[in-house]
């Protein structure tokens, strides 16, 4: 039996595919020289890369953990998904005030950075539904 689109929710996959395609956005974006030049690329763009992959680590981990035997280690992996994330976009408004990045693109950054929140946190949440309704 399949369930009605609008009762779908957000499956760990679906954070999976959110933080690939930010992570792809990040890295083309931090290798383009007219957003970053290379004489001062290093500046923003390892810590901005760097952030993005510890995201994705965080949420590879999350994602390989069981549910209810290592339940607070997937927990932490997911809370620091999510806090990679927030350095993340506090990371991108900086490069946008200090290299005059064009609005469109920041835009466009920070919507797949907040998607990915999104998604991580109803992930969270699902688990917590999930957890609750085996132990109740």
């Amino acid at each position: 039996m399949s369930v009605r689109k609008g009762e779908r929710g957000e499956t760990k996959l679906e954070v999976l595919d959110w933080c690939r395609i930010l992570s792809s956005y990040t890295v083309q974006a931090c290798r383009n020289e007219k957003i970053f030049p290379k004489s001062s690329r290093w500046i923003m763009a390892k810590p901005i890369i760097d952030e993005c992959i510890s995201a994705m680590t965080c949420i590879r981990r999350a994602n390989a953990a069981d549910l209810y035997e290592q339940a607070e280690y997937r927990r932490n992996q997911q809370s620091q998904a999510y806090c990679h994330l927030e350095a993340l976009l506090s990371l991108i408004n900086l490069a946008y005030d200090s290299f005059s990045i064009d609005g469109g693109k920041i835009e466009t950054w920070t919507c797949h950075v907040i998607h990915t929140e999104n998604t991580l946190r109803a992930w969270m949440k699902s688990d917590k539904q999930r957890q609750n309704n085996k132990s109740g």
